[in-house]
């Protein structure tokens, strides 16, 4: 299947007549479609055309943008078995999951676009009889939506979903390896009727496209997800024209496994939410932390759950977790825990790709579950984005608290107690924008999710997100 960009309003392929292609994880030698490798060029008109468009739509009523954006998310539910499978056939995700993450990310642009309606000025007392001062909330301008491949759709939906429904534009890039659902989602805007240029998307190489995207001086903001190295660079492409920026990058998430925790519950927690998606999530459970009186038992019964995963191709109704989508991904998984046993670490199971024909061809990795672990190995002091979990002890309140901070990132963690006082203490004291005590929920539109340290800064989704799109205006009116 040969697919198209969205720009101007046209579905268009790129001038140098060059494809990419997009291979399925679960089998390297499928190719499932081709995207045009846009230029430069290209992106440029990107970007002319948002900010062309940007006057007329940020114009508009947000009653009348919310009717737009709310049709073609009515129009992608219609597809969602349609979309759900390539994000399946990109990713190697399992198609349950699939189907979830485009639920999860229709619900989200669905929820900016009504939530819109509650975004207020405000008024202020005065010193003076015959004067007036007020406040506006206006949109920033043309925005840049840089998207990864581990969840393309739902972080997408996160940026575009409450930038165009405060009156902003959008070029958007997913990623090489996984535009194939989000090229499909674009088409759904546009049957939908969104003024051409509101919402244009570039596949390409980053070499290529990548400059315009974070330099341009015809945008304003950049909205985006990835590693912190990545950001770091976008930071500084960003600093010549002084842009706003959203930047969600790493995370090294710890989950701390309190005494007097409901054990059975911590395990199913910690199980999912390590191994979900193989482990290739923003804020999956990278190290865990148990109290020593109950540690072995832990350990016994995480690997009793592990082995229950069944892995396989995606597309599968009863597999429960897919290939990794990258062969980079499953070089880093494979040299991770060879670094960590070659330093003592012991794997309880898995460690290696499954055994079996319809492994073969495709980046399969066991879900891995290490001990005899410490932070001196990559595999507990970096962001894996794979299927591991090297499982520690401690012994106070406080170690665990450590243990937990000890790490330049502070995205979301994790904690199991049925002590509200420590739960709570524990909430404060950990250095994270995200803190879920007996749950891995994770990310959720309704909520604020933002990253501490070196996993960025700004806010996504809940009401807070559109600060992060809106300019405030005050005005100050002697009569």
């Amino acid at each position: 299947m040969k697919f198209r960009c969205v720009v101007d309003g046209e579905l268009v392929e790129s001038s140098s007549g060059r494809f990419l292609e997009v291979r399925n994880p679960a089998n390297v030698d499928e190719v499932v479609g081709e995207v045009p490798a846009m230029t430069a060029e290209e992106a440029q008109k990107a970007v002319e055309s948002s900010f062309a468009a940007f006057k007329t739509w940020s114009n508009l009523s947000p009653i009348k943008r919310a009717e737009i954006i709310k049709r073609a998310v009515k129009i992608a539910e219609e597809r969602s078995e349609e979309i759900s499978r390539l994000l399946t056939l990109e990713n190697g995700k399992t198609i349950k999951e699939s189907r979830e993450e485009l639920r999860s990310s229709l619900e989200s642009i669905r929820y900016f676009a009504e939530s819109v309606l509650n975004i207020f000025g405000e008024t202020y007392p005065v010193d003076k009889t015959d004067r007036l001062s007020i406040t506006l909330r206006q949109p920033v301008g043309v925005v840049s939506a840089i998207v990864p491949w581990n969840y393309p759709l739902l972080l997408l939906s996160w940026k575009i979903g409450p930038a165009i429904a405060v009156g902003c534009t959008v070029v958007a890039k997913p990623s090489h390896y996984t535009p194939l659902s989000t090229l499909k989602l674009s088409e759904c805007f546009l049957e939908a009727g969104i003024p051409k240029g509101v919402l244009n998307v570039l596949t390409g190489k980053t070499n290529e496209i990548g400059k315009i995207l974070t330099e341009h001086h015809l945008i304003s903001k950049i909205a985006f997800t990835g590693s912190t190295s990545a950001g770091r660079n976008i930071m500084i492409s960003a600093a010549s024209t002084v842009k706003r920026l959203t930047l969600e990058l790493g995370g090294n998430c710890p989950l701390i496994v309190f005494e007097d925790a409901d054990l059975n519950a911590a395990v199913k927690g910690a199980v999912r939410r390590s191994f979900r998606n193989a482990g290739q999530v923003c804020n999956a459970i990278n190290r865990i932390y148990v109290h020593k009186s109950i540690y072995r038992d832990f350990v016994d019964l995480f690997v009793q759950e592990t082995k229950r995963i069944k892995i396989g191709n995606g597309l599968r109704e009863d597999v429960e977790m897919g290939p990794l989508t990258t062969k980079e991904g499953w070089e880093t998984v494979e040299q991770y825990v060879k670094e960590a046993t070659s330093k003592g670490a012991k794997v309880l199971y898995g460690g290696k790709k499954p055994a079996g024909d319809e492994f073969e061809k495709g980046y399969f990795y066991e879900p891995t579950v290490l001990v005899n672990t410490d932070r001196t190995m990559k595999i507990v002091k970096n962001e894996v984005f794979g299927p591991t979990a090297p499982i520690m002890s401690f012994e106070s309140f406080e170690e665990a608290i450590e243990k937990a901070n000890d790490t330049e990132y502070g995205l979301v963690a994790y904690v199991y107690t049925k002590d509200l006082s420590k739960a709570l203490r524990a909430a404060k004291l950990i250095e994270s924008g995200t803190v879920g005590i007996n749950n891995v929920s994770g990310g959720e539109f309704a909520y604020p999710y933002g990253g501490w340290k070196q996993s960025g800064f700004g806010v996504e989704n809940s009401h807070h997100v559109f600060n992060e799109y809106l300019y405030i205006k005050h005005v100050r009116v002697d009569y």
